[in-house]
């Protein structure tokens, strides 16, 4: 399922400074910067409101932005950038496309069924939080969710085992380890895994399958 398009407001940075960019965050808004092949590298800020918006779908799918004193763009987030410690977003770069030429996302690999795994004492190892799809901006989907629950011990599921949508292509290496099961005696102590949602699960590093969640803005 691709994901509904985020409808984003903001301007243009024109001091670039740090006291500009202080200011814009006290406010609730976050300075970015938006380029792409149709348009230059340009400073802007968003709007509170927009960034609850990109929040809600941390960060994955089309955006359509409008930027005063620029102008109207779909564009999809780039990078994110944030403070190192307690993790408050800085910056967002905003790469423009086109809805008729395809774009390279990284998606969000969800798994469902862990709870029948964990009844065959097995522990799941999730060594893949994304993989590379390439679609149109409008096709790109908000996660792909895989069933494990078939999954025994011993079993492992690979890029090439995951259920693509018709019209994305998997760009990852088809062979590259998403999930390995092993039983749960021989797991290390410190492997925990915990549900993101009802029958989904984070990684076993405890950082969630969504690669670019967005934490709250630095006030």
């Amino acid at each position: 399922m691709a994901v509904e398009q985020v409808l984003v407001r903001g301007g243009l940075r024109k001091k670039l400074t740090k006291g500009e960019r202080n200011q814009i965050r006290r406010e609730g808004g976050i300075p970015g910067v938006i380029y792409g092949r149709k348009v230059a590298s340009t400073p802007i800020f968003i709007d509170a409101e927009s960034f609850k918006r990109i929040a809600a779908n941390n960060g994955y799918g089309l955006i359509e932005m409008n930027i005063e004193g620029l102008g109207r763009y779909h564009a999809m987030v780039h990078h994110i950038d944030r403070e190192p410690v307690k993790r408050h977003v800085l910056h967002i770069d905003f790469h423009a496309v086109s809805l008729d030429e395809p774009v390279d996302v990284e998606v969000p690999v969800y798994l469902n069924g862990l709870e029948e795994v964990e009844k065959r004492d097995g522990v799941i190892q999730q060594q893949m939080r994304e993989v590379m799809v390439r679609a149109l901006p409008a096709d790109v989907p908000e996660h792909i969710l895989v069933d494990i629950s078939h999954l025994q011990i011993g079993d492992n599921l690979r890029v090439k085992d995951l259920p693509v949508p018709a019209s994305c292509e998997i760009k990852s290496d088809p062979e590259e380890l998403i999930v390995a099961v092993i039983a749960a005696k021989n797991a290390p102590p410190d492997t925990e895994i915990e549900p993101k949602e009802p029958d989904l699960v984070h990684d076993t590093e405890g950082q969630g399958v969504g690669a670019h969640e967005i934490p709250g803005a630095h006030e």
